[in-house]
């Protein structure tokens, strides 16, 4: 069975505005910080912080294979990461994206599912990687992670209807706009027959959580997978 967890911004070693458990090298916070904080990360599932994988998120719809030749110090540009290895940990950093892990019994992946990544189809492109290794849709069990809700997640209203023609599940209502990106990927997930656990923690809500809606400069929280 694979391991996941997913932190909040509570235990780490960050000063403010980064305090206490960003695990991000790209918002400014102190990079001996970030280190020790990504030991802890390691610690937690058992790993040494070089066994971590992470990526050069950019909101869209790669998804880098990790295999026995990566090298964790080399960040794939992708917003998934998928592998068959069960030493390592694959870790998507967030800060009101959703944390989307997909488990299997023979491959794990991480994904950072924004707004432009859900409409970009990064799911599905994730799932056809699952696929494309001989594991059916239907043998997939999602979590999603702490992430903005739909009663906070404002857009304009082009944007708010653009998304909602192209996923449904998305809607609120027009007066609002507002976008709930959990539906929608859940809708996706269960279009696969994949069954999928959802966090009710909103990150803009909770303040023991990093928001960028919320407060811009900020931290990042993890979800974290290993088969």
């Amino acid at each position: 069975m694979a391991e996941t967890l997913f932190t909040s911004r509570i235990g780490g070693v960050s000063a403010p505005p980064y305090d206490q458990f960003n695990l991000a090298q790209h918002v400014g916070d102190s990079s001996i910080s970030v280190l020790k904080n990504r030991e802890r990360l390691g610690e937690l599932m058992g790993l040494a912080s070089k066994d971590l994988f992470f990526m050069d998120q950019v909101h869209g719809n790669q998804i880098a294979i990790i295999s026995e030749s990566s090298d964790s110090s080399k960040l794939p540009v992708a917003d998934g990461l998928f592998t068959q290895r069960s030493d390592i940990g694959l870790v998507v950093l967030t800060a009101d994206c959703i944390p989307l892990l997909l488990a299997s019994e023979r491959a794990v992946a991480a994904v950072h599912v924004g707004r432009k990544g859900l409409v970009a189809g990064v799911i599905e492109a994730t799932i056809a990687i699952f696929e494309s290794y001989g594991i059916p849709s239907a043998s997939i069990t999602a979590e999603i992670g702490p992430s903005i809700c739909g009663e906070c997640y404002e857009v304009d209203l082009e944007m708010y209807r653009e998304v909602v023609a192209q996923i449904p599940a998305t809607a609120t209502d027009e007066s609002r706009h507002c976008l709930d990106l959990v539906a929608g990927a859940c809708s996706i997930l269960h279009s696969f027959e994949i069954e999928v656990a959802v966090s009710p923690e909103c990150t803009s809500h909770s303040p023991g959580y990093f928001s960028y809606r919320r407060d811009r400069q900020t931290g990042r929280q993890s979800g974290m997978i290993r088969l």
